[in-house]
């Protein structure tokens, strides 16, 4: 028993030996009732720490995070004395929600509260939150995610529009029928001082207008996904959005020159569009309209971005996609590098050149590298098998593309594709592979090995990323392929196997004996600060490198080494 106490006793000075700085991020990823139940009674310093009058509490009701309180235990023992430091709310279930409402409304009192987060609660009960949400004084922050909308979802935001003080809106619902909204355009007394706004339910574009006519402010809009169909379709009635800077826009079956009409009405000051089409006409294909319209009407644009993601008329042919993509190279758009992503679904074809969409990896965000030094533009291609004959039309293509950045997903069936793929890009430098096949098969095809070890060798590729991976077996694979690597990342583990992989990782690179300077990215679900002063023990006690540093970047870590 005595040694058990000394072991906790030890513990526990070590984790003394953290900042308040630290201790503070830690709690940040917690409820703020748990960190009450938990740190309250250790020590007077864990006292002070979590009842500084600057230290701002977060109530989550999840069942994600099941907690050893009741609901009344919570909310009698921890909310109730600290309802002036709450800042913000969270709930996933319509029975924690009941039961918190039933004991205390989320009014005034609630005086620093600036977020509130509501996952599967009905229409009928947000409504009647609405009333009481009315009288917060700072609540700027709102998220909101029905199941389905029973009532008419106009009415609904026109209650919300109501608060005062909102600046960021979210309104995302499951099951919605498009004819459920019913909203007249605002007057000047209705504007609202929404600043970001994002919906996920679908509306018509005149739905969509009156929508936007009571949120002047905006400089984030987030729309999917608008529809073509009945009432005017006049973009005559499009409000002015002076503001805006960012302009994510998804629709179904809009006509291109309807669309391109709405663009032009979108103020001189944006920054970033990004367009999601599911539609067959090919005039969403033609760069000449697009450069004409930015040049005409967005000055100021920073980045573009394009997915078309439906089957194209049967008249659209594989020369017509080969001279189309080759539009996009000319000095208009390869002065700006920005990004394209037009998904041709065929027989022959089923590849995405340019990719952005939410499966969008893109290199820069996820490995801190600078884009300049390595120019070039990203190849997608997905769904690869042995008898995409279409990579052999495309040669012409790569020619005059500069391709130095790969996503891919391979199988054993794919792997003679995959190296022609490779022979196909001379100036790939960055490869993301995701394999679909367990290592073992790969090295079964050992004809196929010998021509791959060949190819990669006399490649240009020094950063690699593998994802799906299975464990040391898929390591071991890519680090054997591509001992000239300078980067090598991995995603996506589990924080419990993030230290054994790690370790395997970096001793497999110390017995390659790769010395030359390097970094290695890992990227895990729930990345804790926590994991750093492990990773640093880790690496010390099994004396695997000397002058190296870790950082982190949200979920992914970073080792670096000269």
């Amino acid at each position: 028993m005595s040694r058990v106490l000394s072991e906790k006793k030890e513990i526990l000075n070590h984790i003394e030996n953290l900042s308040n700085e630290i201790f503070y991020e830690i709690f940040d990823y917690l409820d703020g009732c748990d960190i009450y139940y938990s740190f309250s009674n250790l020590n007077c310093r864990f006292q002070d720490l979590i009842t500084h009058s600057t230290f701002y509490l977060k109530v989550q009701f999840s069942f994600k995070f099941q907690s050893n309180l009741t609901i009344n235990d919570r909310y009698e023992r921890y909310i109730l004395p600290n309802k002036h430091r709450i800042i913000s709310f969270y709930c996933d279930n319509q029975l924690y929600y009941e039961e918190f409402i039933q004991l205390s409304p989320i009014n005034s009192t609630f005086n620093h509260l600036e977020s509130i987060i509501l996952k599967h609660i009905s229409t009928f009960q947000f409504v009647d939150l609405l009333y009481y949400l009315r009288s917060l004084p700072r609540l700027s922050s709102l998220q909101i995610f029905f199941d389905s909308c029973e009532d008419d979802i106009g009415d609904i935001y026109q209650l919300i529009f109501q608060l005062p003080f909102l600046k960021y809106l979210r309104v995302e619902i499951d099951d919605f029928e498009v004819s459920d909204l019913t909203l007249s355009m605002a007057t000047i007394e209705q504007y609202t001082s929404i600043e970001f706004f994002i919906f996920f339910h679908y509306l018509t574009l005149d739905q969509f207008f009156h929508l936007l006519s009571y949120t002047p402010r905006l400089t984030h809009l987030y729309c999917f996904n608008i529809l073509d169909f009945e009432l005017t379709n006049s973009t005559e009635i499009f409000p002015k959005l002076n503001n805006l800077v960012l302009f994510n826009f998804c629709t179904y079956d809009l006509s291109c020159d309807l669309c391109q009409a709405l663009f032009s009405k979108l103020p001189l000051q944006l920054k970033i569009l990004s367009v999601t089409v599911s539609d067959r006409d090919i005039s969403y294909l033609d760069a000449n309209r697009w450069e004409e319209l930015i040049r005409k009407n967005m000055p100021n644009l920073e980045r573009f971005t394009l997915c078309l993601q439906e089957k194209m008329d049967e008249r659209f042919q594989i020369t017509d996609y080969h001279k189309t993509i080759s539009n996009y190279f000319l000095p208009f758009w390869m002065e700006k590098q920005w990004i394209f992503r037009i998904v041709v679904d065929d027989d022959e074809i089923d590849s995405s050149i340019f990719p952005h969409s939410q499966k969008f990896y893109d290199f820069e965000e996820h490995l801190s590298y600078n884009r300049n030094s390595c120019p070039g533009v990203n190849l997608n291609i997905i769904n690869l098998n042995k008898n995409q004959v279409y990579i052999n039309r495309f040669k012409s293509l790569f020619k005059i593309i500069n391709v130095t950045r790969l996503v891919i997903k391979c199988s054993i069936d794919s792997m003679r594709t995959f190296i022609k793929i490779l022979k196909l890009l001379p100036n790939l430098m960055m490869l993301r592979v995701t394999f679909l096949t367990h290592p073992d098969e790969f090295l079964d095809a050992k004809k196929d090995m010998i021509e791959l070890r060949r190819c990669v060798k006399n490649s240009k590729i020094t950063n690699v990323t593998i994802s799906n991976a299975q464990g040391s077996d898929d390591v071991d694979f890519i680090i054997g392929l591509f001992p000239q690597m300078k980067s090598f990342s991995i995603q996506i583990i589990s924080n419990c196997d993030f230290l054994r992989v790690t370790y395997w990782i970096l001793y497999r690179i110390k017995m390659n004996k790769m010395s030359h300077p390097m970094k290695v990215c890992i990227q895990v679900k729930e990345g804790t600060n926590d994991l750093i002063e492990k990773l640093y023990e880790m690496i010390d006690s099994k004396k695997l490198f000397k002058n190296y540093t870790i950082f982190r970047k949200f979920d992914i870590f970073y080792i670096q080494w000269n």
